[in-house]
């Protein structure tokens, strides 16, 4: 009788949903640093392996280190092929399967080893002095080419004598736009793809000269290949004079042998990611069509190399491809496109005929068995981090390989995320996720942060994110999180995304309001009287936005944001930018920088607001945030500037990650009792 008693508790505890969610915690900033981070798959030329890299994080050591780990693709139990303290990651399989190279900073630079596929000690095989990235294999195994970013010829001698002259000395010399990107300095270092000798580490550079091969800007993962025969690469490369305004990307090729380059596309705007098929006949890349637009759709192309033809094959698709994959047989690509808060997965033949295999989660770095019959790819969403699934090319049921993550997840309350659509601005309709907060009790009502991605053209989507806005941590301390995609969001078609240029406090500011008025009309559980905004990049432009246009939040949260357009278009790094969304330059185009610009709008703010920066920013860079932080206290508004100073754009390091968090939820605490 005891043991019957006993499996009924055990039976109503596994069942009740609720019972089951008192048991777990809500998520915390520091758990961010408890999430193993699964990537890059890459399967073996027998098709029974995936090498992948898992990457773990230390909060006390404020670093990540990661391993290269080993999975049957028939599932089962992982197991561990390199344990270095240092990082090893970008595994290879060289093409019989013995070997895998991979790249590591064992010796403080990231060089080439290789690790047999049986184990033992891996062993290096580049001494370059320069970082190294993206090993592919040539078919023979002979070869590898990487590239890296070096100073190259007179350059070096001039950069040289005067380290050794002048040690004391810290100059930085800029001789043309575009001499920093993000948060790292440029300079006269250029981008060049080598080829390495397997057998004795020799390196010989395929692209000598002062161009970036391929450019740092707008750039793939996948802008180099080696040809299936080995005696030519294909690459990236931009010849406009001023790149800080051009996105005009071209494809190359290059003879190994001679390293004569020959251009083979003419398009005015990006073309990147270059493939080389299977079978060598074509080359399969990504193309843009609008000028100086980073953000215009990209379509899916190919080359045909025998016919010297190119032919666009997903025009009729109105999603911008991302990844690219060939079958072994040559006769389709498979891609991914984000779309409607997801990421799918596609495949196209070379008459342009389109199927979607799956729109379920956010996919990425697709990879398929040497047979063409199985997909292997990362997937997340929401409430699960990165894991590697497995399904048919021709679509269906899908496996879950690895669990890297379920301890620390099955001990966390993960609310899923839920969708609804709102008629926004022009009576079009308007995508938006919401998350309940853990424990939710329907009978209760909550605060609600209504939070703004950056981009602008790009979207939130049902994935699980470590930096920028994790959903999770919206939400965690007891609140409801709105994630609006209003007009410019990509992911739901051309003129949608496009609607925001020209236009960045209107139609978006109206998507905004209107989908946070739906929200309150229509969810009983949300407290009309507790609202805050939260943004960061674009979304802190928003915000600043916001401010100026109304005061019905209770506090506000700025991170990176732009303020003052004029200044901000002399500061920022990529000119193509402002000079697309504002028209032109701000002395060609004043009207629009000032009808847009939050600083002109400065007194009527009245919202208590956190200002964040990192002050190595050179996207958005740091005098923004302290313009309106100035704004802030001459008005006398309650305000706090949060500094990092050894940050860029994202709060990314995680100690500071951690802190920067603890802040923003101090500040809602703070307004949102």
């Amino acid at each position: 009788m005891k043991s019957i008693i006993v499996s009924l508790i055990v039976a109503i505890f596994f069942l009740n949903p609720f019972v089951s969610a008192q048991s777990k915690r809500p998520m915390t900033p520091e758990d961010l640093y408890r999430i193993k981070k699964v990537s890059n798959p890459q399967v073996s030329p027998d098709g029974e392996w995936i090498a992948y890299a898992i990457s773990v994080p230390s909060l006390e050591e404020n670093r990540y280190n990661s391993d290269i780990w080993l999975i049957p693709v028939s599932g089962g139990e992982p197991k561990q092929l390199t344990n270095s303290p240092e990082s090893d990651h970008s595994p290879r399989w060289s093409p019989y399967g013995k070997q895998i190279a991979f790249i590591s900073d064992r010796d403080s630079i990231d060089n080439l080893y290789l690790i047999r596929f049986d184990g033992g000690e891996a062993w290096k095989v580049t001494s370059s002095k320069t970082d190294l990235y993206n090993p592919i294999w040539s078919n023979d195994g002979k070869y590898i080419i990487c590239s890296s970013r070096i100073l190259p010829g007179e350059k070096a001698e001039i950069e040289n004598w005067t380290k050794d002259e002048l040690p004391e000395c810290k100059v930085r010399t800029i001789n043309h736009l575009l001499f920093r990107q993000w948060n790292r300095w440029l300079g006269d270092e250029r981008n060049h793809v080598f080829l390495i000798d397997v057998k004795d580490g020799l390196m010989k550079d395929l692209t000598p000269g002062y161009f970036d091969i391929p450019p740092v800007s707008l750039s793939s993962s996948h802008d180099f290949d080696i040809s299936p025969g080995g005696n030519e690469i294909c690459f990236v490369k931009n010849e406009d004079p001023v790149l800080a305004i051009s996105t005009n990307h071209d494809i190359f090729i290059a003879d190994i042998k001679s390293l004569k380059q020959k251009k083979i596309t003419d398009n005015p705007a990006l073309d990147s990611q270059p493939h080389y098929s299977p079978n060598g006949r074509y080359i399969a890349y990504t193309a843009m069509k609008k000028v100086s637009y980073e953000s215009d759709r990209k379509c899916l192309a190919v080359y045909d190399r025998k016919k010297k033809k190119h032919i666009r094959l997903t025009d009729d698709l109105d999603r911008s491809v991302g990844q690219i994959l060939w079958s072994p047989d040559s006769k389709q690509i498979f891609f991914t496109a984000r779309e409607a808060g997801r990421c799918s997965i596609y495949k196209v033949d070379l008459k342009g005929n389109v199927k979607r295999i799956t729109d379920d989660g956010f996919n990425i770095q697709i990879e398929i068995t040497p047979d063409g019959k199985k997909l292997v790819f990362i997937r997340s969403y929401n409430h699960v981090p990165n894991e590697i699934f497995k399904m048919p090319v021709t679509g269906g049921r899908v496996t879950q390989l690895t669990f890297t993550n379920s301890g620390l997840v099955e001990k966390l309350d993960l609310p899923k995320l839920e969708e609804f659509w709102f008629t926004g601005a022009e009576g079009t309709k308007v995508h938006s996720f919401i998350l309940k907060p853990p424990g939710f009790n329907p009978k209760k009502i909550y605060p609600v942060i209504l939070t703004i991605h950056g981009g602008p053209q790009n979207m939130w989507a049902d994935r699980f994110m470590i930096t920028w806005f994790t959903f999770q941590l919206i939400s965690s301390p007891g609140y409801i999180g709105l994630f609006i995609d209003p007009r410019g969001s990509s992911g739901y078609g051309s003129e949608f995304r496009e609607q925001i240029s020209r236009d960045y406090g209107g139609r978006c500011y109206e998507d905004l309001m209107k989908g946070l008025d739906y929200a309150i009309e229509n969810y009983s559980f949300i407290d009309e009287s507790r609202q805050a905004a939260i943004g960061g990049s674009f979304g802190g432009y928003s915000v600043n936005w916001i401010m100026g246009n109304t005061d019905r939040f209770k506090c506000i949260i700025s991170h990176a944001s732009l303020f003052n357009l004029t200044s901000f278009y002399g500061a920022t790094e990529e000119l193509w930018f402002p000079e697309w969304d504002m028209g032109r330059s701000p002395w060609e185009e004043p009207e629009l920088y000032n009808k847009w610009s939050p600083h002109l709008f400065v007194k009527n703010f009245k919202t208590p607001t956190l200002v964040i920066h990192g002050e190595l920013d050179y996207r958005v860079p740091f005098a923004e945030s302290l313009q309106l932080f100035t704004a802030l206290q001459r008005q006398g508004i309650p305000s706090r500037f949060v500094v990092f100073p050894d940050e860029g754009h994202v709060i990314s390091k995680p100690q500071n990650n951690v802190r920067w968090w603890i802040e923003i939820h101090r500040w809602l605490e703070e307004y949102l009792k």
